[in-house]
């Protein structure tokens, strides 16, 4: 019954693969099992991204990754970024969910309120895809039930008025990435600041680390602020220089 359901989908609306072009599947089995595989084990990403900002010792911001940003993760990405395909978060989420469940292990410390703040989208962004991607993956991450209860996710931060229908960083040289600066800011003072007096933890979130220009972006507004952050995790980041990078 249902595979010929699946056929009748196929001939009214036909999909195929995002990562090898199989016809019928929006991710076919021996694509989603290399997927699943290519994010068992979370890492740590930072060493190659030249713009995070550093700490008093000189040490960049330390960034967690599910993945790399190449072969079918990469595709999986991008479809569900840019060709308005918000259905496969649910095969984006449990590697998210995994990478921060360590991120909250590793990089923050227990007794303390931990907070995860997506990387905001731009007004345009949004109004042309009618999604915000990173904050459709962190409804599905709560709604999954694998964050412990005192973990919040909050909105706090946003492009400011001036930045909110220019263009993104896909696109960009990475030397022009590198250049992005008070791009951003806090907002819901009130929330902030009750998180400040409570000690929060801030994990940043986001959906590609490239140079880590955003990141630092994001964490001058929320140091502005007054809050404390950890660190950041991504779904995925890009290959380091001796890593073949491919998007099939």
């Amino acid at each position: 019954m249902r595979a010929a359901l699946r056929g009748t989908a196929a001939l009214l609306l036909p999909v195929a693969c995002v990562c090898c072009g199989r016809p019928d599947f929006t991710i076919c089995a021996a694509c989603g099992t290399a997927l699943r595989a290519g994010v068992l084990h979370p890492r740590r990403v930072e060493q190659w991204a030249e713009a995070l900002p550093l700490n008093p010792h000189q040490e960049p911001l330390p960034v967690l990754a599910a993945g790399s940003y190449q072969h079918e993760l990469a595709a999986v990405i991008l479809a569900f970024k840019n060709h308005q395909m918000p259905g496969l978060a649910p095969v984006l989420v449990p590697a998210l969910a995994r990478a921060v469940r360590e991120g909250i292990t590793t990089l923050t410390t227990f007794g303390s309120p931990v907070v995860l703040v997506p990387v905001p989208i731009r007004l345009a962004a949004r109004s042309r895809r009618g999604y915000f991607p990173v904050g459709m993956l962190l409804k599905g991450l709560r709604h999954s039930g694998v964050l412990p209860s005192a973990v919040l996710v909050e909105n706090l931060l946003r492009y400011r008025g001036s930045y909110q229908f220019t263009g993104a960083q896909k696109g960009k040289s990475r030397q022009a990435r590198v250049s992005v600066r008070n791009t951003m800011q806090a907002h819901g003072s009130q929330k902030t600041a009750q998180l400040v007096a409570r000690g929060a933890q801030v994990l940043l979130i986001d959906d590609v680390l490239t140079t880590g220009a955003t990141l630092a972006d994001a964490q001058r507004s929320l140091a502005d602020s007054g809050l404390v952050l950890c660190g950041a995790v991504v779904v995925a980041a890009t290959p380091a220089p001796d890593e073949k990078r491919v998007v099939r």
